[in-house]
């Protein structure tokens, strides 16, 4: 299904060279007109039904998370916020089954999971976004939050996905975040002892603080969690204002979009056109934020600004950051060995139609070995204006092969891009 045409990279040292690459256009894997939910029985539906739970073509995909394994094949994993009421559920498989709007969603683990809304804090009460490990792992942020209200404290919780069962679970302290004013949204998982010599127990997880503007991190070693604090994590009001696809809207968010090469964590606010770095060391020494979540300050790093706003962003093997910025749309990848500036931003071909607002993005190894980015793109622009139509494709998971961009030295590539 990848589609091709010629792509010609020209080089900056030696103009009469030429890297030719076989252009791809990105693959759409679901899209939806409105979500569709699946419930394990007719008599689970009606009762959500009849009690408000469940309002039908309610709520919108925010996060994708891909995942293979041998007996169970590739599962692809969505979740569904609960900015209101009537959202049956908020972590998700989609399944094969189609309906005219789209795919059917299964809840998981399992609906049991799911059917308190807030009344249970033992069970899931809204996920932004999850985290997938090397070691067939899920790290689910339950932010215990529907609409303005936090029913629940937020937690942790990892699920073994060869078996589908909770393994660990750590509920966070009000030192790290503040009720009914913080949002955990976005995970990123750093295992220390990966397969297939390491036993997957040394994990760092970090978490970004989207509307107290801060970072939990959580250490699975000591099983506790810290909070750091830094300018760079407040939202900057001349990028407020957002225009996606010729609609604006004012989206105020801050720390929002993590990402790791293992040594630095990149981040940015959603309401910003700069990316910022922190060593990764200096996050995961306890001590430096023991007495002041606001220490470190010589420690973060302004690396520059993108052309504009953007929300997820992820990064693969090779050490590519990619982002999809909202004016013009567009989807784009910067080495951090390159300065970071718009000259330097280098853009990757991609239909804007499929892009709109990408809220989440991963990258993905297949059964091949070779590296996806999937992305779920949301006309979060037409919800904010409240003209979404149920009648147009809204939602989408799209996918694109890496193979014949991150190979290519980017030190060397000038940055035009010609298209035949």
């Amino acid at each position: 299904m990848w589609i091709g045409t010629p792509l010609i990279l020209l080089l900056a040292l030696t103009p009469q060279a030429i890297i030719s690459v076989k252009r791809r256009d990105l693959e759409t894997v679901f899209q939806w007109k409105q979500l569709v939910y699946g419930f394990p029985t007719e008599q689970d539906r009606q009762e959500a039904l009849n009690s408000g739970n469940f309002v039908p073509n309610s709520g919108a995909p925010i996060g994708v998370a891909p995942h293979h394994q041998s007996q169970k094949g590739t599962r692809v994993f969505t979740t569904i916020p609960k900015f209101q009421t009537g959202i049956p559920y908020t972590l998700a498989t989609v399944s094969d089954t189609n309906e005219p709007n789209g795919p059917v969603l299964n809840p998981y683990p399992n609906y049991g999971w799911h059917n308190a809304h807030g009344r249970d804090c033992d069970k899931i009460t809204s996920v932004f976004r999850v985290a997938l490990t090397e070691c067939d792992q899920m790290v689910v942020i339950d932010t215990g939050v529907i609409g303005m209200t936090q029913y629940c404290p937020p937690q942790l919780l990892i699920f073994d996905l060869n078996t589908d069962t909770l393994v660990h679970r750590y509920r966070f302290e009000t030192n790290v975040y503040t009720p009914n004013a913080s949002l955990l949204i976005t995970p990123v998982v750093v295992v220390h002892d990966p397969p297939p010599k390491g036993r997957c127990q040394r994990l760092h997880v970090y978490i970004a603080d989207v509307t107290y503007h801060g970072l939990v991190i959580y250490d699975s070693e000591q099983n506790t969690a810290w909070r750091a604090e830094n300018k760079f994590m407040y939202p900057d009001p001349n990028y407020g204002t957002h225009t996606i696809a010729g609609e604006s809207f004012t989206l105020m968010d801050g720390m929002f979009a993590l990402a790791t090469d293992q040594r630095q964590l990149y981040f940015h606010p959603l309401a910003s056109n700069s990316e910022y770095a922190v060593p990764l060391n200096v996050l995961n020494n306890r001590t430096n934020w023991a007495n002041n979540v606001e220490s470190m300050q010589d420690q973060f790093r302004l690396l520059g600004q993108r052309s504009s706003e953007c929300a997820a962003e992820t990064m693969d093997s090779h050490n590519n950051l990619y982002c999809v910025t909202f004016n013009p749309i567009k989807l784009t990848m910067w080495n951090p060995n390159r300065p970071f500036n718009v000259k330097k931003e280098l853009q990757v071909p991609a239909d804007p139609r499929l892009i709109e607002f990408v809220s989440d993005m991963k990258v993905f190894k297949n059964d091949a070995g070779k590296e996806e980015l999937w992305m779920i793109s949301i006309r979060y622009q037409k919800i904010a204006s409240g003209t979404l139509s149920g009648s147009e494709v809204n939602f989408r998971v799209v996918r694109r092969l890496l193979d014949d961009i991150q190979h290519v030295s980017h030190q060397d590539l000038s940055q035009r891009l010609i298209f035949t």
